[in-house]
Protein backbone atom coordinates (compact mmCIF):
# COMPACT_ATOMS: atom_id res chain seq x y z
CA UNK A 1 0.00 0.00 0.00
CA UNK A 2 1.52 3.32 -0.72
CA UNK A 3 1.66 5.75 1.87
CA UNK A 4 4.07 9.60 1.91
CA UNK A 5 7.86 9.06 1.28
CA UNK A 6 7.55 4.89 0.94
CA UNK A 7 10.35 5.07 -1.84
CA UNK A 8 12.19 7.53 0.13
CA UNK A 9 12.50 5.91 3.13
CA UNK A 10 13.39 2.23 1.31
CA UNK A 11 16.52 5.02 0.15
CA UNK A 12 17.26 6.15 2.94
CA UNK A 13 17.78 2.79 4.80
CA UNK A 14 19.66 1.27 2.15
CA UNK A 15 22.34 4.25 2.33
CA UNK A 16 22.44 3.71 6.16
CA UNK A 17 23.11 0.12 5.59
CA UNK A 18 25.50 0.89 2.93
CA UNK A 19 27.43 3.81 5.19
CA UNK A 20 27.00 2.98 8.84
CA UNK A 21 28.47 0.36 11.10
CA UNK A 22 26.38 -2.63 12.49
CA UNK A 23 25.32 -0.89 15.80
CA UNK A 24 24.18 1.91 13.77
CA UNK A 25 22.42 1.37 10.94
CA UNK A 26 18.99 1.95 12.70
CA UNK A 27 19.73 4.83 15.32
CA UNK A 28 22.93 7.04 15.95
CA UNK A 29 22.28 6.53 20.12
CA UNK A 30 23.06 3.28 20.58
CA UNK A 31 22.79 3.60 24.48
CA UNK A 32 19.27 4.18 23.79
CA UNK A 33 18.85 1.95 21.67
CA UNK A 34 19.78 -0.50 24.63
CA UNK A 35 17.03 0.49 26.88
CA UNK A 36 14.42 0.05 24.28
CA UNK A 37 15.47 -3.44 23.25
CA UNK A 38 15.83 -4.06 27.15
CA UNK A 39 11.98 -3.07 27.01
CA UNK A 40 11.26 -5.91 24.83
CA UNK A 41 13.81 -8.60 25.92
CA UNK A 42 12.44 -8.45 29.63
CA UNK A 43 9.14 -9.20 28.12
CA UNK A 44 10.17 -12.11 26.21
CA UNK A 45 9.66 -15.70 27.61
CA UNK A 46 11.64 -18.90 26.94
CA UNK A 47 9.89 -21.72 24.13
CA UNK A 48 7.69 -18.76 22.53
CA UNK A 49 7.30 -17.65 18.95
CA UNK A 50 8.09 -14.08 17.77
CA UNK A 51 7.16 -12.45 14.85
CA UNK A 52 9.21 -9.20 14.34
CA UNK A 53 7.93 -6.49 12.36
CA UNK A 54 11.08 -4.28 11.17
CA UNK A 55 13.97 -6.47 11.98
CA UNK A 56 16.65 -4.16 10.62
CA UNK A 57 19.38 -5.59 9.99
CA UNK A 58 19.06 -8.17 12.68
CA UNK A 59 20.64 -6.91 16.44
CA UNK A 60 17.50 -7.58 18.18
CA UNK A 61 17.06 -11.32 16.67
CA UNK A 62 20.63 -11.81 17.89
CA UNK A 63 20.13 -10.52 21.43
CA UNK A 64 16.80 -12.15 21.60
CA UNK A 65 18.64 -16.07 20.72
CA UNK A 66 21.31 -14.99 22.72
CA UNK A 67 19.04 -15.05 25.63
CA UNK A 68 16.40 -17.41 25.05
CA UNK A 69 15.41 -20.41 23.63
CA UNK A 70 12.77 -19.75 21.48
CA UNK A 71 10.47 -22.03 19.44
CA UNK A 72 10.48 -19.95 16.53
CA UNK A 73 12.04 -16.91 15.69
CA UNK A 74 10.07 -14.85 12.13
CA UNK A 75 11.70 -11.33 11.40
CA UNK A 76 10.02 -8.98 8.65
CA UNK A 77 11.45 -5.62 7.08
CA UNK A 78 10.49 -4.25 3.72
CA UNK A 79 13.99 -3.24 2.59
CA UNK A 80 15.02 -6.40 0.70
CA UNK A 81 19.29 -5.45 1.36
CA UNK A 82 18.62 -5.40 5.34
CA UNK A 83 16.77 -9.29 4.73
CA UNK A 84 19.91 -10.07 3.41
CA UNK A 85 21.93 -8.85 6.32
CA UNK A 86 19.93 -10.67 8.41
CA UNK A 87 20.02 -13.85 7.09
CA UNK A 88 24.04 -13.64 7.21
CA UNK A 89 22.77 -13.64 11.14
CA UNK A 90 20.54 -16.62 11.30
CA UNK A 91 21.30 -19.03 14.07
CA UNK A 92 18.69 -21.30 14.02
CA UNK A 93 17.33 -23.41 11.04
CA UNK A 94 13.41 -22.82 12.07
CA UNK A 95 13.71 -19.42 11.78
CA UNK A 96 12.69 -17.75 8.85
CA UNK A 97 13.31 -13.40 7.63
CA UNK A 98 11.04 -12.08 5.20
CA UNK A 99 10.65 -8.92 2.92
CA UNK A 100 7.05 -8.13 3.59
CA UNK A 101 5.86 -4.40 4.21
CA UNK A 102 3.64 -4.55 6.91
CA UNK A 103 1.34 -2.07 4.92
CA UNK A 104 0.45 -5.11 3.12
CA UNK A 105 -0.11 -7.74 5.72
CA UNK A 106 -3.39 -10.11 4.80
CA UNK A 107 -5.54 -12.65 7.41
CA UNK A 108 -3.55 -15.59 5.35
CA UNK A 109 0.52 -13.85 5.15
CA UNK A 110 1.59 -15.82 7.96
CA UNK A 111 0.17 -19.75 7.75
CA UNK A 112 0.96 -19.55 12.26
CA UNK A 113 0.06 -17.57 15.30
CA UNK A 114 2.59 -16.08 17.35
CA UNK A 115 3.42 -15.68 21.06
CA UNK A 116 4.88 -12.29 20.96
CA UNK A 117 4.49 -10.10 18.09
CA UNK A 118 7.43 -7.13 18.48
CA UNK A 119 8.44 -4.24 17.01
CA UNK A 120 10.70 -1.14 17.69
CA UNK A 121 10.63 1.89 15.74
CA UNK A 122 9.08 0.39 12.39
CA UNK A 123 5.47 0.77 12.78
CA UNK A 124 6.09 4.64 12.67
CA UNK A 125 7.68 4.59 9.45
CA UNK A 126 4.72 4.38 7.49
CA UNK A 127 3.66 7.59 7.54
CA UNK A 128 -0.20 7.50 7.93
CA UNK A 129 -1.98 7.47 11.62
CA UNK A 130 -5.00 5.21 10.20
CA UNK A 131 -2.70 3.22 8.45
CA UNK A 132 -0.60 2.66 11.52
CA UNK A 133 -3.57 1.54 13.19
CA UNK A 134 -4.66 -0.54 10.76
CA UNK A 135 -1.38 -2.38 10.85
CA UNK A 136 -1.46 -2.74 14.57
CA UNK A 137 -4.93 -4.10 14.20
CA UNK A 138 -4.04 -6.87 11.37
CA UNK A 139 -1.14 -7.94 13.41
CA UNK A 140 -3.14 -8.90 16.25
CA UNK A 141 -4.66 -11.54 14.00
CA UNK A 142 -1.67 -13.27 14.40
CA UNK A 143 -1.73 -13.55 18.00
CA UNK A 144 -1.53 -16.48 20.20
CA UNK A 145 -4.71 -17.06 22.54
CA UNK A 146 -3.07 -14.92 25.78
CA UNK A 147 -0.37 -13.61 22.95
CA UNK A 148 1.59 -10.00 23.99
CA UNK A 149 2.46 -7.44 20.89
CA UNK A 150 5.22 -5.26 22.30
CA UNK A 151 5.99 -2.25 20.26
CA UNK A 152 8.65 0.28 21.22
CA UNK A 153 8.07 3.54 19.26
CA UNK A 154 7.55 7.28 19.32
CA UNK A 155 4.84 9.55 20.91
CA UNK A 156 4.02 12.60 19.28
CA UNK A 157 2.33 14.18 22.61
CA UNK A 158 5.60 13.03 24.15
CA UNK A 159 8.08 15.08 21.84
CA UNK A 160 5.41 18.32 21.94
CA UNK A 161 6.07 18.12 25.77
CA UNK A 162 9.62 18.33 25.35
CA UNK A 163 9.22 21.01 22.44
CA UNK A 164 7.34 23.14 25.14
CA UNK A 165 9.65 22.97 27.79
CA UNK A 166 12.77 23.34 25.36
CA UNK A 167 10.66 27.08 24.03
CA UNK A 168 11.17 27.60 28.39
CA UNK A 169 14.80 28.15 27.54
CA UNK A 170 14.99 28.57 23.37
CA UNK A 171 15.77 25.54 22.37
CA UNK A 172 15.30 24.61 19.19
CA UNK A 173 12.51 22.42 18.95
CA UNK A 174 13.10 19.09 18.05
CA UNK A 175 11.62 17.83 14.76
CA UNK A 176 10.75 13.81 13.78
CA UNK A 177 13.15 12.32 10.91
CA UNK A 178 10.99 12.90 7.25
CA UNK A 179 10.44 9.42 7.09
CA UNK A 180 9.27 9.23 10.50
CA UNK A 181 5.40 9.54 11.98
CA UNK A 182 4.93 9.19 15.63
CA UNK A 183 2.21 7.69 17.16
CA UNK A 184 -0.80 9.71 18.20
CA UNK A 185 -1.24 8.39 21.82
CA UNK A 186 -4.94 9.54 22.07
CA UNK A 187 -6.06 7.92 18.97
CA UNK A 188 -4.44 4.75 19.96
CA UNK A 189 -6.27 4.64 23.76
CA UNK A 190 -9.51 5.64 21.91
CA UNK A 191 -9.11 2.91 18.84
CA UNK A 192 -11.77 0.22 18.13
CA UNK A 193 -8.82 -2.64 17.23
CA UNK A 194 -11.04 -5.76 16.43
CA UNK A 195 -7.99 -7.74 17.98
CA UNK A 196 -6.79 -6.76 20.65
CA UNK A 197 -6.67 -4.14 23.60
CA UNK A 198 -4.11 -2.18 24.05
CA UNK A 199 -3.01 -2.82 27.99
CA UNK A 200 -0.76 0.07 28.53
CA UNK A 201 1.95 2.65 27.23
CA UNK A 202 4.87 2.71 29.32
CA UNK A 203 7.19 5.92 29.10
CA UNK A 204 10.25 4.49 30.58
CA UNK A 205 12.74 6.59 28.57
CA UNK A 206 10.57 9.82 30.47
CA UNK A 207 13.94 10.53 32.70
CA UNK A 208 16.46 9.71 29.86
CA UNK A 209 14.67 12.32 27.67
CA UNK A 210 14.34 14.88 30.39
CA UNK A 211 17.65 15.20 31.13
CA UNK A 212 19.20 14.60 27.35
CA UNK A 213 16.54 16.83 25.33
CA UNK A 214 16.56 19.44 28.02
CA UNK A 215 18.90 19.75 31.17
CA UNK A 216 21.65 18.54 28.93
CA UNK A 217 20.78 20.63 26.22
CA UNK A 218 20.41 23.68 28.07
CA UNK A 219 23.62 23.40 29.67
CA UNK A 220 25.60 22.70 26.10
CA UNK A 221 24.07 25.86 24.58
CA UNK A 222 24.79 28.13 27.95
CA UNK A 223 28.80 26.91 27.74
CA UNK A 224 28.58 26.54 24.12
CA UNK A 225 29.80 22.69 24.15
CA UNK A 226 28.61 20.68 20.72
CA UNK A 227 26.23 18.10 22.09
CA UNK A 228 27.97 14.20 22.25
CA UNK A 229 26.18 10.75 22.73
CA UNK A 230 29.24 10.05 25.05
CA UNK A 231 28.91 13.18 27.16
CA UNK A 232 28.46 12.23 31.44
CA UNK A 233 25.20 13.40 31.53
CA UNK A 234 24.03 11.12 28.33
CA UNK A 235 25.41 8.13 30.25
CA UNK A 236 23.55 9.09 33.51
CA UNK A 237 20.82 9.65 31.65
CA UNK A 238 20.83 5.85 30.80
CA UNK A 239 20.85 4.76 34.08
CA UNK A 240 17.79 6.74 34.99
CA UNK A 241 14.91 4.55 32.96
CA UNK A 242 14.03 2.43 36.41
CA UNK A 243 11.98 4.75 39.26
CA UNK A 244 10.99 7.01 36.96
CA UNK A 245 11.07 11.12 38.36
CA UNK A 246 9.09 11.83 35.17
CA UNK A 247 6.32 10.45 32.64
CA UNK A 248 5.22 12.91 30.38
CA UNK A 249 9.00 12.96 27.92
CA UNK A 250 9.30 9.88 27.19
CA UNK A 251 9.56 10.29 23.29
CA UNK A 252 9.89 6.59 22.77
CA UNK A 253 7.53 4.38 24.94
CA UNK A 254 6.32 0.59 24.64
CA UNK A 255 3.22 0.13 23.70
CA UNK A 256 1.47 -3.13 25.13
CA UNK A 257 -1.14 -4.60 23.41
CA UNK A 258 -2.88 -8.23 24.58
CA UNK A 259 -5.28 -10.60 22.29
CA UNK A 260 -8.83 -9.82 22.80
CA UNK A 261 -10.68 -12.87 24.54
CA UNK A 262 -12.94 -14.65 21.66
CA UNK A 263 -15.77 -14.30 24.54
CA UNK A 264 -15.15 -10.82 23.45
CA UNK A 265 -15.13 -10.89 19.93
CA UNK A 266 -18.27 -13.41 19.55
CA UNK A 267 -20.26 -9.87 21.14
CA UNK A 268 -19.21 -7.54 18.80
Amino acid sequence: MEYKFKKENYSFWVERLKNSSPDRVCTNDTGLDFLESEQILSRLTDESTVLEIGCGNGLLYEAIRKRYSLKRYVGTDFVHELIEECNKKKSDSGDSFFQIDMTEILHDTFLEKFNFIISKRAIQNVIDTQLQLEVIDKLGHFLEDNGCMIFVESSSQAQQRINNERKKYSLDPIDPPFHNLFFNDEKIKSYDFSNVYLEGIVPFASDFYFITRIIYARYAKLIGETLSYDHPLQKVALTMDKNLSTSSYSQIQAYIFRKKKSDYLGKR
